[in-house]
């Protein structure tokens, strides 16, 4: 069990001698540092260490040894056999004999080399943004004021820039601010500073500039503490976030319609296989639950590749289009009307049985549908339909739909006819 768990382990694991030396070495390490594991037998932790972190791991292997203490761990940087540097969470303890004499070390080398770049990323990615705020007023107010808030010791141009107003509007009053914070914002804002003692702070609001324009801020600050614990002085800032809003919105905005385009025919604007899959799931199971009787109907229009070939695509997707509104036309706003793909739809009519969908499709049948292409040519349109009214068995979309279908094939071989409504429904 022993030599399972070791050479299975998830994190780098190792033996090694009171010298340095690997005595043994588990296939996650040997993977972590690219050598095979039987080259492991010839080198020693000192070749592998990077040379800056080399000394103080070598600190702390011999403080170790010499009994000051019993384990140590750091952060180091491993050199990979194809030369590069990565970085390891190294763990260490010591194993002692009987007579307590150092025996061989434990070492547990944990993978952080892209935890690590990630850190690094992000401390330049800080570094970068606070030389942008320190740098350009025009987006951050910094301000520090007396622990009483009744006068300014400094502030940047921000509040010139971001507020509007002159600075000298709130020298001697800091909280003048406030009479320019959104009305609807202004008592939530104001219960920061009325906290006493006054927190740490991190809020967002909206302010009028002097033009009536709405800005969006992100105000932070902190109260500091002098050597004996006393409040002396606090310092805030607030950066107009009026651009990360707008993007924020516009980001939601687009991933709305995204969502709706995901779920929407790009040609005619109907539902789509996808939206229509996941209405029918919902329906299914608010029938289950209600025992309410709807039917689904598989409509297919007739010679439409003759459409294609006589008058081209363009009239087919005229064609298709004119059909999809023409239906549109006649349905409830309850109704779910799909397109499946080519010259398939589907439609479900909630609440409504096979009898009353027949007798529906029988009056739309009864009146033509032309389609006036652009050269002056009028196109009819004829469609065939099956029907499947819900029953208790039906558990799917799929099968639901399936049914629909062969309804209007078993319909399309009695009648040999394209304007014809299956009179069985099921």
């Amino acid at each position: 069990m022993f030599e399972t768990t070791f050479h299975h382990c998830a994190v780098g694991l190792a033996h090694v001698s009171p010298s340095g030396e690997f005595i043994r070495v588990n296939k996650t390490l040997s993977d972590f540092l690219g050598y095979d594991i039987e080259a492991f037998s010839t080198l020693s932790i000192q070749e592998i260490t990077a040379p800056s972190h080399l000394a103080t791991d070598l600190n702390l292997l011999n403080k170790t040894l010499c009994g000051e203490i019993d384990t140590y761990s750091l952060e180091k940087k491993y050199l990979h056999k194809e030369g590069h540097e990565v970085w390891g969470k190294l763990t260490v303890s010591l194993v002692r004999d009987k007579q307590g004499k150092p025996d061989y070390f434990i070492s547990v080398v944990e993978d952080i080399d892209n935890m690590k770049k990630v850190e690094s990323e992000l401390f330049q990615a800080e570094a970068l943004f606070s030389e942008i705020v320190s740098a350009f007023s025009s987006r951050t107010y910094i301000w520090v004021a007396s622990a009483d808030l009744a006068k300014l010791h400094y502030a940047n141009e921000g509040f010139q820039n971001i507020f509007g107003r002159d600075v000298s509007v709130v020298a001697n009053d800091p909280l003048k601010f406030l009479s320019y914070v959104h009305p609807e914002d202004r008592t939530r804002v104001a219960q920061v500073f009325a906290n006493k003692p006054l927190a740490p702070w991190d809020v967002q609001y909206r302010i009028y500039d002097p033009d009536g324009k709405v800005k969006y801020i992100h105000d932070r600050g902190i109260p500091l503490y002098d050597e004996e614990d006393k409040l002396s002085m606090i310092a805030g800032t607030a950066d107009d976030i009026t651009q990360q809003k707008e993007q924020e919105a516009a980001l939601v905005d687009a991933v709305a319609k995204l969502e709706a385009l995901s779920k929407t025919d790009s040609l005619t604007g109907l539902a789509n296989r996808r939206e229509m899959f996941q209405h029918l799931d919902q329906s299914i199971v608010q029938m289950k639950r209600s025992e309410l009787v709807s039917t689904l109907v598989f409509i297919d229009l007739n010679n439409f590749k003759v459409i294609n070939d006589t008058y081209g695509h363009k009239a087919g997707d005229l064609a298709l289009t004119s059909f999809a509104q023409y239906m549109q036309g006649h349905l409830r706003e309850t109704d779910k009307l799909a397109r499946l793909g080519g010259d398939e739809f589907v439609l479900l009519l909630y609440g409504t049985n096979g009898n009353d969908t027949t007798q529906f499709f029988n009056r739309l049948l009864a009146a033509p549908i032309n389609v006036e292409c652009e050269v002056g040519n009028t196109i009819p349109l004829s469609f065939s339909v099956g029907i499947s009214e819900w029953t208790p068995d039906i558990n799917d979309p799929q099968q639901w739909i399936d049914a629909a279908d062969a309804s209007m094939y078993e319909q399309k071989r009695q009648h040999h006819s394209n304007a014809g409504v299956d009179k069985e429904v099921g």
